[in-house]
């Protein structure tokens, strides 16, 4: 007998939760979307987003694209986007994320003092 099949969650709320957990996170500036990504998102077309998650053959896999903030501690805050990211994944999907791979896909513009 198969396993009954649990809810399905949007992209949009896969990311809005994921972003929800770590926008405090010091040295996180932003989720990193490309201009393809952003046009995507106005015309309603399939895309990749900043957030993703997927299947492999070990389970689930939650993929986090940032834009991070100057001088930052870039491993202390890729290890707070993983454990962050994947508690409240966790939490909302109730399915445990197996592996978390955090990009580096910008450093954010210094602000002028």
């Amino acid at each position: 007998m198969r396993e009954r099949p649990g809810p399905s969650f949007s992209a949009e709320v896969i990311t809005s939760t994921v972003w929800d957990a770590i926008k405090g996170i010091p040295g996180v500036a932003d989720l990193h979307r490309n201009p393809l990504q952003t046009l995507g998102e106005r015309v309603h077309i399939e895309r990749r987003g900043p957030v993703r998650l997927a299947e492999d053959e070990a389970g689930p896999v939650l993929e986090v694209h940032l834009i991070v903030d100057p001088g930052s501690d870039i491993p202390a805050v890729c290890e707070a986007v993983a454990r962050a990211g994947a508690t409240s994944l966790e939490r909302t999907t109730g399915t445990p994320i197996t592996h978390v791979e955090v990009h580096v896909d910008d450093v954010a513009a210094a602000a002028d003092e």
